[in-house]
């Protein structure tokens, strides 16, 4: 009988450890870690309605490390649910609260001392990684150089993001999906994705989309801009043929390489003769819009 009890009591403590460890439960919290187990594969829900949020590589035997910054207020607290079926792990990550009365402050990304309520996660670069998040109003960071990422989906309301590939995506994502709002918008190396279509939608705002990267294959890429400015980057080595809706209400402005062959079509002059190759499509409401190459 002792025996039994001791067994007994062996696994409780074992999955009271598993609990803490799979966040099951665990409530609002500034600091989370999750061990890697039996994982594959990961898919992230990600929401945060009011403040900063970092993203980049972390060690490969921790699924997440997550950290809040907020000079002790209470309000940069983290909900993580996270369970595990059939080798896959499943996040649900929320960040931060709804802002309160008289925290709003018009005519810009600052709500309240939003500077003082940042998140900090940090994911495992040893399995591929499925990104699905929604920001409302303050700053997304997203480095995921070295991270195997599978498939990215951002939405973002009234925020400034900074979506960075410095290194080679090592995973291939069919499909990246970026919603932006009112808002300012930067992607850098984004030809590192190793995607294969990139759709991008924003309302108002400013918005750059580099390609720097090593990009070797033909990629679609959809843009569509409501009121504002458009940049985007090509490197001299890829190939583009742009597709560009006219309006009397927008400007494109295309590199000097880029020649005319069609009342709304632009193709480079080494579009025929690389690897890498654009097709880009481009509806644009008020605003201008520029082709650079670099």
């Amino acid at each position: 009988m002792k025996r039994f009890w001791i067994i007994v009591g062996c696994l409780a403590l074992v999955m009271l450890a598993a609990s803490a460890l799979l966040g099951d439960g665990g409530g609002d919290s500034p600091y989370r870690e999750i061990g890697r187990t039996t994982e594959k594969e990961l898919n992230v829900v990600l929401s945060s309605s009011f403040g900063g949020v970092t993203v980049s590589r972390g060690q490969p035997e921790k699924i997440l490390v997550a950290d809040a910054n907020a000079d002790g207020n209470e309000d940069a607290r983290m909900s993580v649910e996270y369970s595990i079926r059939n080798r896959v792990g499943y996040m649900d990550v929320s960040l931060g609260h709804e802002p309160k009365e008289g925290e709003r402050k018009k005519g810009g990304f600052k709500v309240g001392n939003i500077e003082n309520k940042n998140w900090y996660l940090h994911f495992s670069d040893a399995i591929p990684i499925s990104f699905d998040i929604q920001l409302g109003v303050g700053k997304g960071e997203f480095d995921l150089s070295g991270l195997q990422v599978k498939d990215f989906n951002l939405s973002s309301g009234a925020c400034e993001v900074d979506l960075t590939f410095d290194q080679p995506n090592k995973s291939s994502i069919d499909n990246i999906s970026i919603e932006s709002g009112v808002s300012k918008f930067t992607g850098r190396n984004l030809g590192n994705a190793n995607f294969k279509r990139l759709k991008f939608q924003g309302g108002v705002g400013a918005y750059t989309l580099d390609f720097s990267g090593a990009l070797k294959n033909e990629v679609d890429v959809d843009v569509d801009v409501g009121v504002g400015l458009l940049t985007i980057i090509i490197p001299n080595d890829v190939g583009a043929k742009i597709f560009y809706e006219k309006s009397w209400v927008s400007r494109l402005d295309c590199a000097r390489d880029f020649q005319s062959v069609a009342d709304n079509e632009y193709v480079s002059g080494n579009y025929g003769s690389t690897p890498g190759k654009m097709n880009i499509r481009i509806d644009s409401g008020l605003g201008s819009v520029r082709v650079k190459r670099k």
